[in-house]
């Protein structure tokens, strides 16, 4: 049985009490006994009288004889246990045999006392059973509402999960999941969709299979492994790079990488590094393509008046004077030798002209061998003709067999000529002497014809490196339109060709572009209208 010890009154000890005492004489004095120490006691005379008062009556504890007519103590503590497990059972009796204890101990009654008790230990007894009950009530109340909470956070999880499903799967911007060596663990529907290829032939595949190399910020798959070896609190990237979209299109897009740590499926493992990617990629990225070559395009004329204009004005000269000797009578030359030479100086005007507009048309984008090196000669024809290549030194790598690359003979132009007039551009005005020296160097690598040019200039500094291929970006102040390495990356891209960008710790500047090599039987033709 458990502890004895004498009753010292406390406010703090109250509660209902129940006495089950078929002795009239002795249920009272037991009645007024408690009501007198501060408990709320009832009387009651049988089992079912109990009951019905346990029914009606808030009780917290109950002390009842063993013995008694119509039913034992003991069956009143089977019956409350259906009513009310935690309510404590106070058994009195004068038997004083170990029979009835023992069986009061299996039916897990609180106390068994035995006739004569006295006061103290009787009312130490109850008050002990009220403060077991009320810590009992405590504990199962507690208990109830942390699996309350438990239910509401599972429903809150659940609903969360479902939203955060929704989101992940429809949101416009793509979301992938990688492990710690870049390999692809999930990705959203809008991913999937982007990429065309389903989710199966997805997972465990490199990030980088699905990405192109970007001029200045590399391979993602680098980046991830990066990220995720490092600390937390530098685990964190924005840049830029270009999704291998379904069909061969190549689509730039804004990226931004987060490393997260969750719990290990085993237990006692260390956390699980991953890398969440979020891409935004721009659904217009074709009219903007377009608009950005166009500007080009007019860049690119304004270059060709320059050079056309010295031209125009040597043909001018002799025509206008023809004119004046033939509106003056004077035939000193023949007629039609003036004529001849004249309609010569109007085709020769008439051909500026339309190289000047040629930008400007419509025109049949056909893909095909290109030669580089025919394409790198009449640039520099033009830079040469327009004044671009005095008092500076070009170096010319070309090799014997001829780079041949699969593209637009028109689009190789616009990247060769970006690229030279970027490098001239770099060197300055030498402050009246010599300034400096580009490098141009042709050669295969692999199945890529590779351009590459390089210049004596200052460099571009590290914080702008990675901003040199956004469009109006530019280094050059009003000298230049931020278009032409922009428009250079877009075309490599349409091409699925690389472009990279170096400055080397020695100063001066390297862009590298590879193409396609060119394979017989490639071309194709496609319009390309320019407004």
């Amino acid at each position: 049985m458990s502890e004895r010890r004498r009753w010292t009154p406390s406010r703090g000890h109250s509660g209902g009490v129940l006495v089950v005492e078929d002795d009239e004489l002795v249920g009272n004095a037991l009645l007024h006994m408690l009501r007198h120490a501060g408990f709320e006691a009832s009387l009651a005379s049988s089992v079912d009288g109990a009951l019905a008062t346990f029914d009606t009556t808030p009780i917290d504890v109950v002390v009842t004889d063993l013995q008694m007519p119509g039913g034992s103590g003991l069956d009143l503590l089977k019956a409350l246990e259906g009513r009310d497990p935690l309510v404590p059972v106070i058994i009195v009796t004068g038997d004083m045999s170990l029979q009835p204890a023992t069986a009061a101990v299996r039916e897990h009654a609180f106390d068994y006392l035995t006739k004569p008790v006295s006061r103290d230990v009787l009312l130490g007894t109850v008050a002990r059973a009220i403060d077991s009950r009320r810590a009992t009530q405590a504990r199962v109340n507690a208990e109830q509402r942390l699996q309350e909470e438990h239910r509401q956070l599972a429903i809150r999880h659940q609903r969360t999960a479902m939203l955060l499903s929704v989101l992940y799967n429809r949101a416009v911007e793509g979301i992938i999941v990688l492990d710690a060596q870049g390999r692809l663990v999930d990705a959203s529907d809008s991913f999937v969709a982007l990429v065309g290829r389903p989710l199966y032939e997805l997972l465990d595949a490199d990030i980088g299979e699905l990405f192109d190399l970007h001029p200045t910020e590399g391979d993602i798959q680098s980046r991830v492994v990066e990220l995720a070896a490092a600390p937390l609190s530098r685990g964190h990237w924005r840049g830029e790079m270009t999704v291998r979209a379904a069909r061969g299109r190549r689509l730039p897009a804004r990226v931004s990488l987060s490393v997260c740590e969750v719990p290990s499926v085993d237990a006692g493992s260390e956390q699980t590094r991953y890398v969440m990617a979020l891409l935004y990629y721009e659904t217009a990225h074709e009219e903007m393509s377009r608009q950005l070559q166009q500007a080009d395009r007019l860049a690119t004329m304004g270059l060709l008046a320059g050079s056309a204009a010295h031209e125009i004005r040597n043909e001018l000269g002799p025509l206008l004077g023809y004119l004046t000797m033939l509106e003056q009578g004077n035939f000193e030359v023949a007629a039609a030798d003036m004529i001849k030479v004249m309609r010569d100086s109007v085709r020769r005007v008439q051909e500026h002209i339309e190289q000047i507009l040629a930008p400007l048309k419509p025109r049949v984008r056909t893909r095909g061998a290109v030669s580089m090196r025919d394409v790198i000669e009449g640039i520099l024809t033009l830079l040469r003709r327009a004044g671009r290549l005095r008092r500076m030194r070009l170096d010319l790598d070309v090799p014997e067999e001829d780079v041949i690359v699969h593209a637009d003979k028109t689009e190789v132009h616009q990247i060769g000529l970006n690229l030279l007039t970027n490098a001239i551009d770099a060197l300055g005005d030498g402050g009246g002497g010599d300034r400096g020296t580009v490098h141009v160097k042709l050669f295969y690598d692999g199945s890529y014809g590779v351009l590459r040019v390089q210049d004596s200039g200052a460099g571009i500094p590290d914080h702008l490196r990675a901003r040199v291929f956004e469009p109006f970006f530019t280094t050059k102040g009003s000298g230049g339109t931020g278009l032409g390495l922009p428009v250079v990356l877009d075309i490599v891209r349409s091409l699925s060709g690389r472009v990279a960008l170096d400055s080397p710790t020695d100063g001066g500047t390297i862009v590298t572009v590879a193409l396609p090599r060119y394979q017989p039987g490639g071309e194709t033709r496609e319009t390309q209208a320019i407004t």
